[in-house]
Protein backbone atom coordinates (compact mmCIF):
# COMPACT_ATOMS: atom_id res chain seq x y z
CA UNK A 1 0.00 0.00 0.00
CA UNK A 2 1.47 3.31 -1.04
CA UNK A 3 0.91 6.84 0.20
CA UNK A 4 -1.29 7.59 -2.83
CA UNK A 5 -3.80 4.94 -1.75
CA UNK A 6 -4.37 6.56 1.65
CA UNK A 7 -7.01 9.18 2.30
CA UNK A 8 -5.42 12.62 2.94
CA UNK A 9 -8.07 13.63 5.49
CA UNK A 10 -7.49 10.44 7.44
CA UNK A 11 -3.75 11.00 7.27
CA UNK A 12 -4.14 14.51 8.71
CA UNK A 13 -6.22 13.15 11.59
CA UNK A 14 -3.55 10.59 12.41
CA UNK A 15 -0.91 13.30 12.23
CA UNK A 16 -2.85 15.39 14.78
CA UNK A 17 -3.22 12.38 17.05
CA UNK A 18 0.51 11.74 17.01
CA UNK A 19 1.30 15.22 18.30
CA UNK A 20 2.41 15.35 21.89
CA UNK A 21 0.19 17.42 24.19
CA UNK A 22 1.36 19.66 26.99
CA UNK A 23 0.25 17.92 30.21
CA UNK A 24 -0.10 21.01 32.38
CA UNK A 25 -2.14 22.87 29.74
CA UNK A 26 -4.44 19.88 29.32
CA UNK A 27 -4.85 19.58 33.09
CA UNK A 28 -5.64 23.29 33.41
CA UNK A 29 -8.21 23.04 30.61
CA UNK A 30 -9.91 20.01 32.17
CA UNK A 31 -9.95 21.64 35.61
CA UNK A 32 -11.45 24.84 34.18
CA UNK A 33 -14.22 22.86 32.48
CA UNK A 34 -14.86 20.89 35.68
CA UNK A 35 -14.99 24.08 37.75
CA UNK A 36 -17.40 25.66 35.27
CA UNK A 37 -19.61 22.56 35.33
CA UNK A 38 -19.58 22.52 39.14
CA UNK A 39 -20.59 26.17 39.37
CA UNK A 40 -23.37 25.64 36.84
CA UNK A 41 -24.61 22.61 38.74
CA UNK A 42 -24.45 24.46 42.07
CA UNK A 43 -26.32 27.46 40.69
CA UNK A 44 -28.97 25.18 39.17
CA UNK A 45 -29.38 23.33 42.46
CA UNK A 46 -29.69 26.57 44.41
CA UNK A 47 -32.29 27.85 41.97
CA UNK A 48 -34.24 24.58 42.21
CA UNK A 49 -34.14 24.75 46.03
CA UNK A 50 -35.40 28.33 46.06
CA UNK A 51 -38.15 27.39 43.61
CA UNK A 52 -39.11 24.37 45.73
CA UNK A 53 -39.21 26.43 48.94
CA UNK A 54 -41.27 29.16 47.31
CA UNK A 55 -43.73 26.59 45.96
CA UNK A 56 -43.96 24.85 49.33
CA UNK A 57 -44.61 28.17 51.04
CA UNK A 58 -47.39 29.01 48.61
CA UNK A 59 -48.98 25.57 48.90
CA UNK A 60 -48.52 24.88 52.62
CA UNK A 61 -48.00 28.37 54.08
CA UNK A 62 -51.57 29.22 55.08
CA UNK A 63 -52.47 25.77 56.51
CA UNK A 64 -49.22 25.65 58.52
CA UNK A 65 -49.82 29.15 59.84
CA UNK A 66 -53.38 28.24 60.86
CA UNK A 67 -52.07 25.09 62.57
CA UNK A 68 -49.42 27.10 64.46
CA UNK A 69 -52.06 29.60 65.62
CA UNK A 70 -54.32 26.76 66.77
CA UNK A 71 -51.52 25.04 68.70
CA UNK A 72 -50.43 28.29 70.35
CA UNK A 73 -54.01 29.02 71.40
CA UNK A 74 -54.40 25.52 72.86
CA UNK A 75 -51.08 25.64 74.70
CA UNK A 76 -51.84 29.10 76.11
CA UNK A 77 -55.18 27.97 77.56
CA UNK A 78 -55.22 28.56 81.32
CA UNK A 79 -55.55 25.51 83.57
CA UNK A 80 -57.57 27.35 86.24
CA UNK A 81 -59.59 30.49 85.60
CA UNK A 82 -58.34 33.02 88.17
CA UNK A 83 -60.21 36.04 86.86
CA UNK A 84 -58.60 39.39 86.05
CA UNK A 85 -56.78 40.28 89.26
CA UNK A 86 -53.13 40.56 90.15
CA UNK A 87 -53.03 36.89 91.17
CA UNK A 88 -54.03 35.86 87.65
CA UNK A 89 -51.24 38.00 86.18
CA UNK A 90 -48.74 36.64 88.69
CA UNK A 91 -49.58 32.99 87.99
CA UNK A 92 -50.09 33.42 84.25
CA UNK A 93 -46.71 31.89 83.21
CA UNK A 94 -47.35 28.68 85.18
CA UNK A 95 -51.13 28.48 84.71
CA UNK A 96 -51.11 27.15 81.13
CA UNK A 97 -51.16 23.78 79.41
CA UNK A 98 -47.71 24.49 77.97
CA UNK A 99 -46.18 24.99 81.41
CA UNK A 100 -47.79 21.75 82.60
CA UNK A 101 -46.25 19.91 79.64
CA UNK A 102 -42.83 21.44 80.32
CA UNK A 103 -42.98 20.41 83.99
CA UNK A 104 -44.05 16.88 83.02
CA UNK A 105 -41.24 16.48 80.48
CA UNK A 106 -38.71 17.84 82.97
CA UNK A 107 -39.92 15.39 85.64
CA UNK A 108 -39.70 12.51 83.14
CA UNK A 109 -36.17 13.55 82.23
CA UNK A 110 -35.08 13.69 85.87
CA UNK A 111 -36.69 10.28 86.47
CA UNK A 112 -34.93 8.85 83.40
CA UNK A 113 -31.56 10.17 84.61
CA UNK A 114 -32.14 8.71 88.08
CA UNK A 115 -33.07 5.30 86.67
CA UNK A 116 -30.17 5.30 84.20
CA UNK A 117 -27.76 6.40 86.94
CA UNK A 118 -29.00 3.65 89.25
CA UNK A 119 -28.62 0.97 86.59
CA UNK A 120 -25.05 1.99 85.74
CA UNK A 121 -23.92 2.33 89.34
CA UNK A 122 -24.48 -1.38 90.07
CA UNK A 123 -21.71 -2.43 87.63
Amino acid sequence: MTNEDRDPLLQSLFAEAEQELDGSALTAQVMARTRSFRLTLLAGGAFALVLLLATARLVFGVPLFDFAVLISEVLATPLVNLGEGWLALLLLPVNTIASLLVIMFKALRVFQKKVAGASFSSY
